[in-house]
């Protein structure tokens, strides 16, 4: 019996009666009063079961009816057979649906939700449409509702707006990806632009009109039919919204992160081991999310709104405004401008349910001003488990109200003239205005375009002057003439918005293009600056280049959040389109020197011409290595080619490198990167350069790394004798555990005898490298398992994880010396065991407190070499910081046994490659011609793709079993508290001035 569990028997036989906390969940009018909200608010129930039940998405109509969709299929879809399931849960089913009426009925609906007597609750309810089967978002307009339901993009008209479909709904779009209805395209939202405007999430992947993606913001526009990939990346969104500069915000399920801030063309965050990498193998880089300051709550941040509406007081005026579902709360977030993009702060908590079934999915603004909430409701808010047990009987919406909001009188916008629709622009809550907008849209009315084109040019209010121009464009009012005059507007919105609509045209005239180039050199806005990078990407390579070019003259976007990425995506859009323009960027040596073309541009390009690895690209790196002015650029060349060639195995030099490496190479003794460089060409010079390198103590450490990472990625078999030869005690630590590293390529039978022999004399840390490698193998697996066996080294030095890397070869012969001297490995312990060990430790938890202090000391060592909290740590598992750590006995489960609840993304991956080799660990990093294992020691290794014989996922956590087995029962206890504290929050400045 370990020690914990010895410590613990006894308290948990004299305490075995204990309380237990009340299961949650209350009607709905207990549950209005057990919230708290900020001063000044109160909280109203609008809808509930069993009118509504688990809305999901909304949206108010023209008259101020709230229109919800309730989500009672999720989460498997109607009439479709699973035929496999991923450990991501992505599942493949047995067909395609037809789309409706055809295709498989469910039980979703479109409800449309109307207060007829003024009295602050729903009391009319009809459902627009039902039958439906996982749908996922819904926007009014263009005489119809558009309707998401995965695979489609649907549309039902209702021309005469008697709240019935016409008929059959049109098929706008087909092909978003449906393996996982947790992350199913959602949050349709009219943008400034009338485009129609989307989410797609995380694990599943789209592939519309031949546009492929996982994840990202998309756009569809109702009258020319275009479909656009707005945006890759960014992870599980749900939810989307504009500011008032036109900026698109996103949700996030990220922790300590608010939003995304998504600009078009860009290139975001993913979590690339789990879904692999950017649609564009040559991104080279990525935007994250809007940085966050005193992050509170779970990681999911999803439904929010800008406020922009006059009923909330003055400090929450365009501050966004969002669910927390694990935290059941309603926060707020300030907004800031950070040079072109954003910076949020916490801004304090709106509404606190105190009730764990408070599940808050989508926020909406009403036409009072108030904010309407969503909430699904349910005991259960993890999507992990597939089983559909989910509480479907209750749903809720809720009326977030300011006191002294007035009730708004019966309206219907839509009666009104298009000039009376232009007034509503002078509204002080912007809903107004949008919803005006959004029918202009489908009006075209020319009558419009005179007085909409007298505000942008005169209105000395450039807000006002930004929404007209946004519905003058949407009623057809926009030509080439006013946009060059508006090209000169004072407002930066309103230049950077002129410049993002000219590149929707994809092509401008001389005139516009000449005004184009003339403001990448002159304007000092990065907002102006950020959107003539992407429209630049969007232009022919004749265009979009000089612009470039100019821009990357700028020296104060140096540093910016988004530009300089902009720039090199612009350039990589042309790289292999208009070769010799791109090229040309840098004929001169002058253009070497300028700090963004050096920063972003010179390796970057070099790594994507070696990546992409046709002739004519060998041939770019040439001509960039004949003009590189001078050795600071040639290895910034360098560099970023042997990074594109990662992955790739070559016996010979490309012809077009043949004579500028001879050339390089006559320049004086290589240095590494050239060397490693020359090695992945295919260089036999090379290879012999870097072994004599290698060998040599007079080399340099960290030369010598460079040198063996690369030879353990491409090295002969003949290289293993000459690397075996350095585990001795004259070569440094270091370099010896480099040298078991790259020891993992090879096959000789020498290797595990050499290793075992010399085992007895290593560190600790160089033991732990050493067995790691015998374990890689079966045949040096019993090379090890026979010396434990034989007394040679003691059973206690092979943890378990190690024990289960050999488990997974699954070879009779090893599965009976590890049973001989350690058991069972994977889950040794009973499962009455481990629950009898989670409820002492709840037990002891409860019963006496920890100390966090010392509880960090512990946690740094044990908890913090794969996971982060408060900012510490290494992030191979997840983000403690993010866990639902307040739940004592959920947290201790998942310690105890890391295996029974496990995140998919977090199992463990088997990679055995064509020579037999097996490496186990997460998939860290993943491209097109690699993958990246890491373990629990945070050991990466590099596999070519096309070395995979095949990879296994083994269900179980890479986290270890008895992770807390010998600490006193007074450690678990620090542990704990430590765990479940609090970040550190920074103290305020005083700003009074007192």
């Amino acid at each position: 019996m370990n020690v914990v569990f010895r410590a613990l028997v006894s308290t948990v036989l004299c305490h075995a009666v204990c309380a237990t906390a009340l299961a949650q969940g209350f009607t709905p009018e207990e549950a209005v009063k057990r919230m708290t909200v900020a001063d000044g608010f109160s909280v109203k129930l609008f809808a509930s079961e069993p009118d509504v039940r688990q809305p999901v998405s909304m949206t108010f109509d023209e008259r101020g009816r709230l229109w919800v969709i309730q989500y009672l299929q999720y989460p498997h879809p109607a009439g479709l057979k699973a035929l496999k399931v991923d450990r991501y849960l992505r599942t493949v089913y047995d067909k395609l649906p037809e789309p409706p009426p055809n295709g498989p009925r469910g039980v979703d609906r479109i409800t449309i939700l109307e207060d007829t007597n003024g009295d602050g609750r729903a009391d009319k309810f009809k459902d627009f449409i039902n039958d439906l089967n996982l749908t996922t978002g819904l926007a009014l307009g263009h005489g119809g509702v558009f309707v998401l339901q995965s695979p489609y993009l649907l549309f039902y008209p209702d021309r005469d707006g008697d709240d019935i479909p016409d008929g059959d709904p049109e098929v706008c779009l087909t092909g978003f990806g449906m393996e996982d209805s947790h992350a199913f395209a959602n949050s349709l939202t009219w943008g400034p632009d009338g485009w129609l405007y989307g989410a797609q999430g995380s694990t599943v992947t789209a592939n519309i009109r031949g546009i492929t993606f996982q994840q990202g913001i998309w756009r569809y526009h109702p009258l020319t039919k275009e479909f656009e990939l707005f945006a890759e990346g960014g992870g599980n969104t749900w939810g989307a919204d504009f500011d008032q500069h036109g900026n698109m915000l996103a949700g996030t399920n990220y922790g300590n992160h608010a939003m995304l801030h998504q600009v078009q063309g860009g290139y975001y965050v993913k979590s690339f081991g789990k879904h692999g990498p950017l649609q564009n193998p040559h991104a080279y880089g990525f935007f994250n999310h809007v940085p966050h300051s005193n992050f509170k709550g779970g990681h999911v941040t999803i439904g929010g709104v800008v406020y922009q509406a006059d009923s909330f007081p003055e400090r929450f005026q365009n501050q966004y405004i969002a669910a927390n579902v694990l935290s059941n709360a309603i926060y707020w977030h300030t907004i800031e401008r950070d040079r072109s993009t954003l910076k949020n702060d916490f801004g304090g908590d709106l509404l606190l349910a105190n009730d764990t079934w408070f599940r808050p999915i989508d926020c909406a603004v009403a036409p009072d001003g108030s904010v309407f909430i969503a909430d699904w409701y349910d005991e259960r808010a993890n999507h992990v488990d597939p089983r559909d047990d989910w509480d479907k009987t209750n749903g809720r919406i809720y009326q977030l109200v300011a006191d002294g909001t007035q009730p708004v009188k019966p309206f219907d916008l839509a009666k009104l003239t298009s000039l009376e629709l232009v007034e509503l622009l002078h509204h002080k809550n912007d809903w107004y205005g949008r919803e005006a907008r959004r029918i202009l849209a489908a009006r075209r009315d020319p009558a419009v375009i005179p007085p909409l084109k007298k505000l942008v040019l005169e209105s000395e209010d450039d807000d006002l002057a930004l929404r007209a121009f946004w519905m003058l464009y949407v009623s057809g009012g926009f030509n080439d003439a006013l946009a060059e005059k508006l090209l000169e507007h004072r407002s930066e919105d309103i230049r950077t918005w002129v410049i993002r609509l000219l590149g929707d045209t994809k092509q401008v005239s001389p005139v516009l293009h000449s005004r184009l180039l003339s403001l990448a050199s002159t304007d000092t806005s990065p907002t102006v600056r950020s959107q003539l990078a992407c429209t630049a990407k969007r232009l022919p390579g004749e265009q979009a280049l000089p612009i470039v070019r100019e821009m990357l003259k700028q020296n104060a976007d140096l540093d910016d959040p988004h530009i300089p990425l902009l720039l090199w995506w612009a350039v990589e859009d042309k790289a292999a389109v208009d070769r010799d323009l791109v090229l040309d960027l840098l004929a001169e040596p002058e253009a070497w020197k300028q700090p963004l073309v050096r920063k972003m541009i010179v390796e970057r390009l070099a790594q994507r011409y070696a990546a992409a690895g046709e002739e004519a690209d060998f041939e770019s790196c040439a001509r960039l290595l004949a003009m590189a002015p001078g050795p600071e650029e040639t290895a910034m060349l360098i560099r970023g080619m042997e990074k594109g060639l990662q992955g790739s195995r070559r016996n010979t030099v490309p012809q077009a490198l043949q004579q500028p490496l001879a050339k390089l190479w006559e320049q004086g003794t290589p240095d590494p990167t050239l060397i490693r460089f020359a090695i992945r060409l295919g260089s036999k010079k090379a290879r012999d350069e870097a072994m004599r390198q290698v060998v040599d103590n007079t080399t340099g450490v960290k030369t010598r790394l460079l040198l063996l990472q690369v030879l353990g990625q491409v090295g002969r078999e003949e290289d293993a004798a000459q690397l075996l030869a350095l585990l001795n005690d004259q070569t440094p630590a270091a370099v010896r555990g480099g040298v078991l590293q790259a020891l993992q390529r090879f096959q000789s039978p020498e290797i595990s005898r050499t290793v075992l022999q010399r085992y007895p004399a290593m560190s600790a840390a160089l033991k732990s490298q050493a067995r790691g490698l015998l374990c890689s193998r079966v045949a040096w697996a019993g090379e090890l398992l026979k010396a434990v066996d034989a007394g040679k080294i003691p059973a206690k030095e092979v943890p378990n994880d190690q024990l289960q890397k050999i488990a997974f070869h699954k070879d009779e012969s090893l599965n009976e010396l590890i049973e001989k001297h350690w058991g069972r490995v994977v889950g040794g312990e009973s499962p009455g065991d481990k629950a009898a060990k989670v409820h002492g430790i709840a037990v002891s938890v409860k019963l006496k407190a920890g100390d966090p202090l010392k509880g960090k000391e512990l946690v740094v060592k044990t908890c913090l070499v794969c996971h982060t909290l408060h900012g510490e740590g290494k992030a191979i598992g997840p983000k403690l910081t993010d866990f639902d750590r307040k739940n004592t006995r959920f947290m201790l489960m998942n310690i105890v046994d890391p295996s029974a609840m496990i995140r998919k993304e977090y199992f463990m991956y088997t990679v055995i490659t064509i020579d037999g080799r097996s490496v186990s660990g997460l998939i860290a990093d993943s491209t097109p011609t690699t993958i990246t294992i890491v373990d629990a020691k945070d050991q990466r290794t590099v596999i070519a793709r096309d070395e995979i014989d095949e990879m296994v996922q083994q269900e179980v956590s890479l986290m270890p079993e008895k992770l807390l087995d010998g600490f006193t029962a007074q450690q678990v206890r620090d542990i704990v508290a430590y765990l479940q504290s609090d970040p550190p929050q920074p103290e305020k400045q005083d700003t009074s001035g007192e």
